[in-house]
């Protein structure tokens, strides 16, 4: 069995090749980058355009909605025989976007559905995150034998990685998912403890080619060690995986890049800027800037009133004003009050009107304008509403619901969790996005005392008040230490 052909298709875009199979998984690789021009894939993956094959598939796996995975130009020019395969959110956003860009071949897999690939016995199937907070998911792939968890962005947690294990009916061959930033403790934790045979932490963070953004490109570096061995692979690069083995194979444009070598990286980035020139010039052109009088303010608020109508659910949980500073001809000062709340405002976002315009036209969704480098958010106090964001993100009734409905489910479950010879019985699902707690870290020297911290988005909760200590979030029940 000579095993699959994985391979970089760059930023967490994977492609895997075996006997009758060709899958690309989250491929992100047209010029034009995501979120109004201000992401790009780092390091530059354009030269894969012109790899005989290389972006030819059978099937296409979209993990979400966000740009920088479902990348609408790339997939509006494929062959009408491609099957694209997304998971079956609450809503039906994801399948409806990429109708409207002329994608004809759909499959939508709910979680944990065996999607059969070929008739050699190679399948896939969708791991949604626990909370329908975020519309992500990763993609467990058995392709000749070997089994490959591609996680991207999705954050999954323990149990569902070790019963992707258990669907597989062993060690996972290889996890592939991103370790960057903050997100990098955790991985290390689930890599500690799942124990894959090969770990590949994706390329990037995505790069900022824009001269009119804040250079944001310091984030670019290459990710700490994992415990296990782990794959660094550039976009081209490749590793053939057999039950006993792996083999590398480097794309030679990559010989003489390291992101440790610093002039490496910027003379990289000063001919990747050079390269996307005109495409970011054309976004710049395609959004001017809303003349005086054009309605942009009228449109601003009739777009918040049918947000205002989705969910009373979400308004009691948001309860504030938010105010918006939009830069332009036809910019102003706008306030809106959602669900009970005073006058001051507590989060204020500023924008310039042309790139506004483009979400009240609906030509982008506000995820795109909340993800790109062309908006800036300031809050006090420093306590977050991740449902403000929800609201944004989603603006559909039935993902809304969806999280509404997640909220309440069984609010008398508790778990026991161990501090030393200390017990304490708390809530089991974290309030915020429904992770088991059992599965969480008890923090013993934290300023505040002990705090049992939720690893999905490291939400931190006091094992004396139960109260979030960092996030606008309901608190959890802690019993009295045994």
């Amino acid at each position: 069995m000579p095993g699959p052909l994985v391979s970089s298709t760059g930023h967490a875009g994977l492609r895997v090749e075996a006997p009758d199979l060709r899958l690309l998984c989250d491929p992100w690789v047209s010029r034009g980058g995501a979120f109004l021009g201000s992401w790009f894939p780092f390091p530059d993956n354009g030269h894969l355009q012109g790899v005989p094959g290389f972006l030819e598939a059978e099937w296409i796996a979209l993990s979400s909605a966000h740009a920088d995975h479902m990348d609408l130009a790339f997939l509006a020019g494929l062959d009408d025989g491609v099957r694209v395969v997304i998971p079956a959110y609450p809503s039906s956003v994801l399948r409806d976007r990429l109708t409207a860009a002329g994608v004809k071949n759909v499959v939508e897999v709910e979680g944990w559905q065996r999607l059969p690939l070929n008739s050699r016995g190679d399948w896939l199937t969708a791991i949604p995150e626990q909370s329908p907070m975020s519309h992500r998911a990763g993609f467990l792939v058995v392709a000749d034998g070997i089994s490959v968890l591609h996680c991207n962005d999705a954050q999954l947690s323990l149990s569902q990685t070790r019963r992707a294990m258990i669907e597989v009916g062993g060690p996972l061959d290889l996890l592939a998912l991103d370790a960057s930033g903050p997100r990098f403790r955790a991985v290390k934790r689930l890599v500690r403890t799942v124990k894959p045979r090969l770990v590949m932490p994706y390329g990037g963070p995505p790069c900022v080619l824009d001269p009119a953004l804040a250079d944001d490109n310091a984030q670019i570096a290459e990710p700490d060690e994992l415990p296990a061995e782990t794959l660094r692979l550039f976009p081209g690069d490749s590793v053939r995986i057999t039950p006993t083995s792996h083999d590398v194979t480097r794309d030679p444009r990559w010989e003489n890049f390291s992101y440790s070598d610093s002039l490496a990286v910027a003379n990289h980035l000063e001919s990747y800027v050079a390269s996307r020139a005109q495409e970011i010039a054309e976004v710049w052109a395609a959004h001017p800037d809303p003349v005086a009088g054009s309605g942009l303010g009228e449109h601003f608020a009739e777009h918040f009133v049918r947000l205002g109508r989705m969910s009373p659910y979400f308004l009691e949980r948001i309860a504030m004003t938010v105010r918006f500073e939009v830069a332009g001809a036809d910019g102003g000062i706008w306030e809106v009050h959602l669900g009970p709340s005073d006058e001051t405002p507590q989060y204020t976002f500023c924008v310039e009107a042309r790139w506004l315009e483009a979400v009240l036209s609906g030509e982008i969704p506000w995820e795109d304008l909340l993800l790109s480098r062309r908006l800036s958010v300031t809050h006090s106090p420093d306590v977050a509403n991740p449902y403000l964001f929800a609201l944004l993100r989603h603006a559909d009734v039935d993902a809304l619901q969806a999280i509404e409905d997640y909220d309440k489910r069984d609010p008398d479950a508790t778990v026991t969790v161990n501090s030393g010879e200390r017990t304490f019985e708390v809530t089991r699902y974290c309030p915020h996005s429904g992770e088991d707690l059992a599965e969480g870290a008890v923090i013993e020297e934290a300023p505040e005392g002990l705090v049992l911290r939720c690893l999905a988005h490291n939400f931190d909760f006091s094992l004396t008040t139960g109260l979030c200590l960092n996030a606008r979030c309901e608190p959890i029940m802690v019993a009295a230490p045994a």
